[in-house]
């Protein structure tokens, strides 16, 4: 019985080993590129339980070398009365950059429904996307669907997280997948800065792209 046990031990070390192996070569296949990812938010309340924010983001690739991206966020949020669910409208501006450095505007319009449930000092967050994302008169549809985890650590101001993201387009067919581990901490009262490292995968394409990406952000209230 000793020596049945072991070969089984042994055979489901080799098939895990294997599987590690197929999904490893199976990422790096596709292009691999480390980026870096920045931005500022200023955010205030306008009325009650309603808030504006604008964010000021620039992305960078090819090792972080080269600028990718450069956008300007303008949401609007409000939150439903005696509930914990928030609905947000939405504007993007990018001015994207491909590797020869010349770039082109892209326009984003989006609409957010976002809830979150707290347990002892845990925070759990939900929020579903819909956007039309693209240039002139040709806009791609998206659904986005977000969930966080985050924790708040006794008797500290330090919030780690963890986040997951789908992208999945209106053939039901999922084109990314976002996974982030971060932390927030307050610098002041009003302040607050955010450094996280994030893995995005993309499907269903001819050349797929992997991005290991590190990113922090600030972000105000007035």
């Amino acid at each position: 019985m000793l020596q049945i046990s072991e070969f089984s031990i042994m055979k489901t070390i080799r098939n895990s080993t294997f599987l590690l192996l197929f999904c490893s070569i199976s990422v790096y296949s596709q292009q691999a590129d480390f980026q870096n990812w920045s931005s500022f938010k200023l955010s205030k309340k306008v009325y009650k339980r309603t808030n504006i924010s604008v964010k000021e983001g620039v992305r960078f690739r090819e090792n972080s070398s080269l600028i990718k991206k450069v956008f300007t966020d303008v949401k609007l949020s409000h939150r439903i009365k005696k509930t914990d669910l928030e609905i947000s409208i939405g504007y993007r501006l990018a001015d994207e950059y491909d590797i020869t450095f010349s770039s082109e505007y892209k326009y984003r319009y989006y609409c957010d429904f976002a809830n979150e449930y707290k347990f002892k000092r845990f925070t759990f967050s939900f929020r579903e996307r819909f956007q039309l994302q693209g240039k002139n008169t040709y806009f791609t549809p998206l659904f986005r669907q977000k969930v966080e985890m985050s924790y708040n650590v006794r008797k500290t101001p330090f919030k780690p997280y963890v986040q997951l993201e789908l992208f999945i387009n209106f053939d039901d067919q999922l084109e990314k997948m976002r996974y982030t581990a971060g932390f927030a901490h307050p610098l002041t009262k009003d302040l607050n800065a955010t450094l996280f490292y994030r893995i995005q995968q993309e499907f269903n394409t001819s050349i797929g792209e992997n991005l290991f990406i590190l990113g922090t952000s600030l972000s105000y209230k007035l």
